[in-house]
């Protein structure tokens, strides 16, 4: 099991294509409204697809719909290739996005039932941060790999290449064991038992206090940061040549694999999230201000706090899920991080015909800010989100009861010439 959701982690983020598409767009004459329409796309076709697809995983097999996503992605990426056009990029987009919203709530509901079943759900913190790392890892190859690959053979070469990614997904999902869940073969089929696993899991989402909060503060935050996608319009806009754009694009890769592989280690606990995102406004606003090479770099740093304090949220939801429509909860996170990101893509095109590509990155890390403060808020009244808390022993008392070699009470003996209760003999 960890072996495979490590692998498919790695082959969903190994996207060649995905450093360039925001340059292949405006090469075949896009505008940045039109860009910005097409991401807007992209964030409202999940955004309608997400909760379906969550509740369809709580339904069917799950391992079967992971392999519909990824063909879907793939044919998509295609269609690209071949016909770059703004229709082709449109359902390409909507292909994207079905992909996506079959996997984000499948993926981690497959993993944590099969680990729950094992009774080892206490490591998925552990295998969550390894899979992150490795699809970190893969996506900074890949990146990395974009350059010389577009300097080879062009967008043509770049695509091909993702779409092989893509299909190499397919045997991945097929190998995944067939969780068994327990109460859905004796609940009715049909429309019924989808409107049943749906309110199952909206109930849980609203009624628990926990669930409700880190849904929220999953949901939102990774629509916030949405900014990346106009990361590689920021570096041309900086000076940076096309060429390069790529290898300055590994900078967030690399970030987010160390942050992973933090969360994989189990050095940080959720005290550490609203840290994370403060320095994540930090840097992202810092580094869009300065308008150079190294703003950029700052970015892609940010980006990296940023993942860390997402992997520590993502790992405390599945925790606090108790109900039996585990995706389904998790595609309520999906689908308030695909409207926060339908309202930054819409900023970004309407602010971008007044205001230059920088202080849009500014205006988006204030927003991270305010959010760092709200978990902030969260950690200080020590709510149930994040754990009970750590209370440290008293050392003297630890001395005293540890440390002091455990005597048994004994009589004391009496001494020549006294009596056995004490005093002298008469």
């Amino acid at each position: 099991m960890g072996r495979l959701f490590v692998a498919f982690s790695a082959l969903d983020d190994a996207i060649f294509l995905y450093p360039l598409y925001t340059l292949l767009f405006a090469d075949t004459g896009l505008s940045t409204g039109e860009i910005s329409f097409l991401l807007g796309l992209w964030a409202g076709a999940a955004f309608v697809l997400e909760v379906p697809s969550g509740v369809l995983a709580d339904r069917l097999s799950r391992r079967h719909l992971l392999a519909v996503g990824a063909v879907l992605r793939a044919a998509g990426f295609a269609l690209w290739i071949c016909l770059p056009s703004f229709p082709a990029f449109s359902v390409g987009f909507v292909a994207w996005s079905a992909q996506g919203a079959l996997k984000s709530g499948t993926l981690q509901a497959l993993v944590y039932d099969e680990l729950a079943a094992a009774g080892a759900e206490s490591t998925y913190d552990r295998l969550l941060g390894r899979s992150a790392a490795a699809e970190g890892a893969a996506g900074l190859v890949a990146t990395a790999l974009a350059a010389p690959l577009f300097a080879f053979g062009g967008y043509q070469v770049v695509g091909w290449a993702s779409v092989a990614m893509g299909l190499a997904q397919v045997p991945v999902a097929l190998a995944f064991p067939a969780v068994p869940r327990t109460g859905v073969e004796s609940e009715p089929t049909g429309m019924r038992a989808y409107v049943a696993t749906l309110r199952a899991g909206v109930a849980e989402a609203v009624r628990d206090p926990a669930v409700r909060r880190l849904t929220l503060l999953t949901g939102l935050l990774p629509g916030l940061v949405a900014f990346d996608e106009y990361l590689p319009l920021l570096a041309r806009a900086v000076g940076v040549p096309d060429p390069y754009v790529p290898l300055l694009m590994v900078v967030p890769g690399v970030a987010m694999v160390v942050a992973a592989m933090q969360v994989a280690a189990r050095r940080w606990r959720y005290v550490v999230a609203p840290v994370a995102l403060a320095v994540a406004a930090f840097l992202v606003g810092a580094g869009a201000a300065a308008t150079s090479t190294l703003g950029v770099v700052a970015i892609g740093a940010g980006i990296g706090a940023f993942h860390l304090a997402r992997l520590l949220l993502d790992a405390r939801l599945q925790h606090a899920i108790t109900g039996p429509a585990r995706a389904t909860v998790t595609s309520l996170s999906g689908v308030l991080s695909e409207g926060a990101a339908l309202a930054v893509f819409a900023a970004f095109g309407v602010g971008s015909v007044w205001l230059p590509m920088g202080w849009l990155f500014v205006a988006d890390g204030l927003l991270v800010a305010l959010c760092a403060a709200y978990v902030t808020v969260d950690v200080v009244r020590g709510r149930r989100a994040c754990g009970p808390a750590r209370v440290r022993p008293d050392r003297r008392r630890f001395r005293r009861s540890h440390h002091r070699p455990y005597r048994p009470y004994r009589p004391r003996r009496p001494r020549p010439g006294e009596r056995a209760g004490g005093g002298p003999r008469r």
